[in-house]
């Protein structure tokens, strides 16, 4: 402790008091997240994985084929850059349950949704422009 703390103690109780305060306006504080949305950030954040996963299945059937043109590694880079990071980002915030990654999921929230959406929406479309013989 310094010198000017031993003299007054109350002087520092007050500062704490008063970084606390600033801390809590801005944010800084534990954010619990209530268990219904943990389980969402749960179900979105699998959602996510598992389209990630998916972008794995074809170069996965392609390794050691010859004719292989490295189009088939794409959905995979793309996948890496969209899916991976919200996935991860839901999971840890499902799992943790409190403070900033808990901001970070609800943020990655909407996006694991949109990327959902828009991902089944073309599979819908491709199986009706394909037909159900394809």
């Amino acid at each position: 402790m310094a010198a000017s703390e031993q003299d007054n103690p109350g002087k520092r109780d007050l500062s704490l008091r008063l970084v606390g305060g600033i801390k809590s306006v801005m944010g800084d504080d534990a954010i619990p997240a209530s268990p219904t949305l943990r389980a969402a950030f749960l179900a979105i954040g699998a959602g996510n994985l598992a389209l990630w996963f998916a972008s794995l299945i074809p170069p996965y059937q392609s390794w050691g084929n010859p004719n292989e043109d490295g189009f088939s590694y794409i959905p995979v880079f793309y996948a890496t850059l969209t899916t991976l990071p919200v996935g991860i980002y839901l999971l840890i915030g499902a799992i943790i349950g409190q403070g900033q990654p808990v901001r970070r999921a609800r943020k990655a929230l909407c996006t694991g949704i949109a990327l959902l959406v828009i991902v089944v929406g073309f599979w819908i479309f491709q199986y009706i422009a394909n037909g159900p013989d394809a």
